[in-house]
């Protein structure tokens, strides 16, 4: 049973700006609640076949447990995904810039200002449609360029969450490489470890030292990066492997191969673009519940979400399954993230082929999350 959530729970003014928590309904059943605070998904409620809905994503229960908690749950980053390197950004002049950095000495899911920190602005409500706005500054995270940013939340009939963003260039080149961040664990509860993944991917994107990519991409070949069958999330941690040890487990960059299916075939939705590929497709075997993640990027980041510890205060969710007790304390593997993003660290890897986009362009993009099962 999916926890009922308190609207005014999310209410509050941050930043000079209301905060607020929106609830889509798809005509197929799915359930999704969203919060305006760095647009996070709060809960993905998917029908479960008796009646009822099963809460799919991680999230907390009030507005607070998001401003002190896993900075990075449910949210929309930007403006850059990923780590850029001790917080340089390569110019295509040659010159580097000097960022901020939140991650160590890397800039990292836009910075401390990124849009996961940001209150967006609440351009249309529809019962099954969300779209919300955010203006990115130079100011906020020191990238050149203003990018006005519209994203558009769809529950679509067919238990598909379509996100579908345009974002506007306005005055300066820039780079723009978002994501969603979801924690996803489709058995409502527990670790995510026997769940199994499959994603069409030949190559990954090796880590240094420092936990950023050394410009290069390997063969998954005997790796635990080899999703190409569907295996589960265990048997990959369970391989040995030294950048499984760098990264402190499963967060790794993986290229799609271009072997999905036709174009033809994706899920649309009348605010998602075309050029949607499928990304990857995780099932809960003792459920069958599924979830396809189809993109417009590349490649996708896997976090098996190691990065959750089980803390009082930060790892402390909504109950597991509804009800009234003292929530789910997450553990290592209780959920995971599938990250459709551009290569990263991109803009100083001549190699990964960064786009900088113009004055007047348009960039345009989603991300679908389709659920069966």
């Amino acid at each position: 049973m999916a926890h009922t959530l308190s609207r005014e729970a999310f209410q509050q003014e941050l930043h000079g700006q209301r905060t607020d928590l929106f609830t889509l309904h798809g005509a197929g059943g799915l359930q999704v609640a969203v919060s305006n605070y760095g647009a996070r998904l709060v809960q993905v409620a998917v029908p479960d076949g008796q009646g009822d809905r099963l809460d799919v994503a991680l999230g907390y229960g009030n507005l607070q447990g998001y401003l002190d908690g896993q900075l990075s749950m449910g949210a929309f980053i930007g403006r850059w995904a990923g780590r850029l390197r001790n917080g340089h950004l390569a110019l295509p002049d040659g010159t580097h810039l000097q960022l901020p950095t939140n991650s160590g000495p890397h800039h990292h899911h836009g910075g401390p200002r990124g849009s996961r920190f940001q209150v967006f602005s609440v351009d249309l409500v529809q019962p099954d449609t969300l779209v919300l706005g955010h203006t990115f500054r130079t100011q906020d995270d020191g990238v050149p360029g203003t990018v006005r940013l519209q994203l558009a939340l769809h529950a679509a009939p067919d238990n598909a969450l379509h996100i579908a963003w345009t974002a506007e260039v306005a005055d300066a080149p820039t780079v723009f490489n978002p994501t969603g961040h979801a924690f996803f664990n489709l058995a409502g509860a527990g670790s995510t470890h026997g769940h199994r993944l499959q994603i069409g991917a030949g190559t990954y994107v090796p880590l240094e030292a420092d936990v950023c990519p050394g410009g290069t991409v390997a063969s998954v070949e005997c790796t635990p990066f080899d999703f190409r069958q569907p295996r589960s999330v265990a048997s990959a941690l369970a391989h040995p492997h030294d950048q499984l040890a760098r990264a402190g487990g499963l967060d790794h960059y993986l290229v799609l191969n271009g072997q999905e299916p036709p174009l033809a075939r994706a899920p649309r939705a009348h605010c998602t673009p075309p050029g949607l590929r499928l990304a990857a497709q995780l099932v809960d075997p003792l459920s069958g519940r599924a979830m396809e993640v189809w993109s417009t990027a590349p490649g996708v980041q896997v976090y098996a979400g190691h990065g959750l510890k089980g803390d009082a205060v930060r790892d402390r969710g909504r109950s597991a399954l509804g009800g009234v007790d003292d929530g789910w304390l997450w553990q290592p593997g209780d959920g995971i993230c599938l990250e459709p993003m551009q290569y990263p660290d991109a803009p100083n890897h001549p190699a990964f082929g960064a786009r900088w986009w113009k004055p007047g362009e348009v960039v345009r993009g989603a991300i679908v999350y389709r659920f069966t099962g």
